[in-house]
């Protein structure tokens, strides 16, 4: 039965040198060519992506990215934009309003970019680094913005973070979904998204049963995968709450265990 195969990406897919290990890449590349859909499900840009794509052989074999914590549905292959859901424009400038008076460094991915307003920051260009993706300063963004954005990044000291945010909750929280994706950033998107709804949403358009999704994840913001899989297995590393929603156990991420669970439950032996 074709499968759509679900992974997250920090402490998933990657191993902890931020590496797709040879075991992990060589059983995702024969799920593809068994037929099945593989998906790279993350709160990147769809452009921060490419190289976990590549690495995938997405640009020979086919397979899909959901980025933007399912704000985008990309066919990696065909070059092409399957779902795009921005933000409300005129929101988004309230939201950037808002935070001209919060002690918050900001990040807008768009495009090949990322904008920000100082792009002497830490996290601007740790973001930078991480993506493979061009920094491009626009001092008075928080002013003028003139495009639809998938999402705003916050950052800040983990200790100067909360505050703030709870002010960006209190004003936005009813039309926007936020989370905090790491002890020092906080993304804010359009409402209704999410890593589960971008799973369905792949589903619809490659004709394949809730039943047969399978997911990857081990971090909180994983969750709405696990709420719409047919079968959601946690790595090895995830933390307690993720390996309690899931079906099943597999290694850490350190331990190929995307390609231990494929190999066991889902590659026949002439796949592997």
């Amino acid at each position: 039965m074709r499968k759509l195969i679900a992974l997250d990406v920090d402490g998933t897919l990657v191993n902890s040198e931020g590496v797709i290990t040879e075991r992990t890449r060589k059983a995702l590349i024969a799920a593809t060519k068994a037929g099945h859909e593989v998906m790279i499900v993350s709160g990147r840009p769809t452009f921060g992506l490419r190289d976990q794509a590549r690495a995938l052989g997405f640009d020979k074999f086919g397979g899909v990215l959901s980025s933007y914590n399912g704000g985008q549905l990309y066919d990696f292959k065909e070059g092409k934009i399957l779902a795009n859901h921005p933000m409300d424009y005129d929101l988004a400038m309230e939201i950037l309003d808002l935070s001209k008076s919060l002690n918050l460094e900001i990040m807008v991915p768009h495009g090949e970019v990322i904008i920000t307003d100082r792009a002497d920051n830490f996290y601007s260009n740790r973001e930078s680094g991480m993506l493979n993706m061009e920094v491009k300063e626009i001092a008075d963004i928080r002013d003028s913005l003139d495009f639809a954005p998938n999402k705003i990044l916050f950052a800040q000291d983990p200790d100067k973070l909360d505050e703030p945010c709870a002010k960006l909750r209190e004003k936005f929280g009813d039309r926007t979904e936020q989370v905090k994706s790491a002890r020092f950033y906080y993304e804010v998107m359009p409402k209704g998204l999410s890593k589960g709804n971008s799973i369905l949403e792949a589903c619809k358009i490659f004709g394949i049963a809730r039943e047969d999704i399978i997911v990857f994840g081990d971090e909180m913001n994983d969750v709405s995968m696990f709420e719409v899989a047919g079968t959601g297995v946690a790595m090895g590393n995830a933390v307690e709450s993720i390996k309690k929603l899931a079906d099943f156990v597999t290694k850490t991420n350190n331990e190929d265990g995307i390609a231990y669970y494929l190999e066991n439950f889902v590659l026949s032996k002439e796949d592997k």
